[in-house]
């Protein structure tokens, strides 16, 4: 019996990594109501690291094989996980996004793998070539990567009995392709909380003709984490059969540059990580909205394709999400309620600079006018050094302005910091 248990565990160990890795957010590995044992830790290998102590990946979802382009990217997920601070930071990237491939030739970011698999007739060539263009979006080096496809996500739903959602809209898709490829299969759901099958799940995560690519996306999340909750479940987590199946699905669908002690190395770490430490943005082309620094050039200019550029044509305003994202995660985690109050003199400027302030990922709680009237220079108060000092230095970085202490009457409003703009505000960067 004590042979058996032990293999057990070690199956529990590896199966709850791989679950831990491929869905890049928290798994508390549970056997018999205890942690796993630490002597299983002893096997583990330190994980690559940057100066800035993160350890960085990018996670692809391909079709795979019977799928019209089966090799085209329907996700394309960059994560990274802080060791100093215990954080997990997501970054997903729209498949219209405009991208250069290694040569130079430029195409959707959801077709980058594909060209470069054929141009190096090597997949993990290929796979390290998409990492570099995902490094160069994200200004951040790229450790690890790893593809899963359709048929992986979809048997490994079905393996664990299905999950769970909170449809928050219901859907009625027409368009939704059949596996033919020929025909339409429309696809329907109801809003509320719905039981998917492997089947079900992939057409709720990728459903888009009725909705968007950034709908599509933040439901991919919510799937994943639906995913990670059913593996909690004890039933799935002592039990033989469904790690074996979880194993072969590792071994048959999951392409990755981790070595196996690494492996061990994220288990370890994903065995203390806690949920609340996660934090996800989807780069989108709605200026309000967290993430929303894109948009949608003419069609004529890319010879009819939908694509989608960064605002200013650069990375200059993706870099300085992703300084926030992943280089201030605790900011990014912590999403500190911020005050704007508008002391320049000129009316509407508030309402702009929180929209600009909120595509960073900040959370800009209220708008209104300052108290005092006018201010002559833009002014970011905090009220506790501890916890909103990181954020006022970025506050700083991107609205400009001094950092103070902030006087009690701004304090009783009861917000983490106050943003005022004086009469020399220009603007967020």
């Amino acid at each position: 019996m004590k042979k058996i248990s032990a293999c057990i565990r070690w199956l529990l160990v590896i199966i709850g990594i791989y679950i831990v890795f491929q869905l890049l957010s928290g798994f508390y590995a549970v056997f018999n109501g205890g942690s796993l044992t630490d002597l299983v830790w002893v096997f583990a290998g330190d994980l690559h690291q940057d100066r800035e102590q993160r350890t960085n990946f990018l996670l692809l979802g391909v079709g795979g094989e019977n799928h019209d382009g089966g090799e085209l990217t329907d996700t394309f997920l960059i994560a990274s996980y802080h060791h100093d601070f215990g954080t997990l930071s997501m970054l997903s990237i729209p498949r219209d996004f405009w991208v250069k491939s290694e040569d130079g030739f430029g195409m959707r970011v959801n077709k980058i793998y594909e060209y470069e698999k054929e141009r190096l007739k090597d997949s993990e060539a290929a796979l390290e070539s998409v990492s570099k263009v995902a490094s160069e979006i994200a200004n951040l080096p790229i450790h690890y990567f790893a593809k899963v496809d359709f048929k992986g996500f979809t048997d490994l739903i079905d393996a664990l009995d299905g999950v769970k959602i909170l449809v928050e809209e219901p859907i009625n898709d027409p368009f939704y392709p059949c596996p033919d490829l020929l025909n339409f299969c429309p696809f329907e759901i109801e809003a509320g909380v719905q039981t998917l099958d492997g089947a079900t799940a992939l057409q709720f995560a990728r459903s888009r003709k009725t909705t968007s690519d950034f709908d599509r996306a933040a439901r991919q999340q919510k799937v994943l984490e639906a995913i990670r909750e059913k593996a909690l479940e004890k039933e799935i987590l002592t039990s033989p059969q469904k790690l074996k199946q979880l194993w072969n699905i590792f071994e048959d669908r999951v392409e990755t540059n981790l070595r196996f002690r690494e492996i061990l190395q994220i288990g370890k770490i994903a065995d203390g990580f806690d949920k609340q430490n996660l934090a996800s943005i989807v780069l989108n082309d709605e200026p309000t909205f967290a993430g929303g620094i894109l948009y949608a050039p003419n069609r004529e200019d890319y010879n009819g394709a939908a694509v989608l550029l960064p605002d200013g044509n650069d990375f200059q305003k993706i870099h300085a999400l992703t300084n926030i994202l992943f280089s201030h995660p605790r900011v990014a985690v912590e999403q500190l309620a911020i005050e704007v109050l508008n002391g320049s003199g000129t009316q509407h400027v508030a309402e702009k600079a929180a929209y600009a302030l909120n595509r960073y990922g900040l959370n800009t709680a209220r708008i209104n006018n300052y108290p005092g009237g006018t201010l002559a220079e833009t002014t970011i108060y905090f009220y506790d050094e501890e916890i909103a000092g990181e954020a006022a230095q970025i506050l700083r970085n991107l609205a400009g302005g001094e950092i103070e202490f902030g006087p009690v009457e701004l304090r009783k409003r009861g917000f983490d910091l106050t943003l005022v703009l004086g009469e020399n505000w220009q603007g967020v960067e």
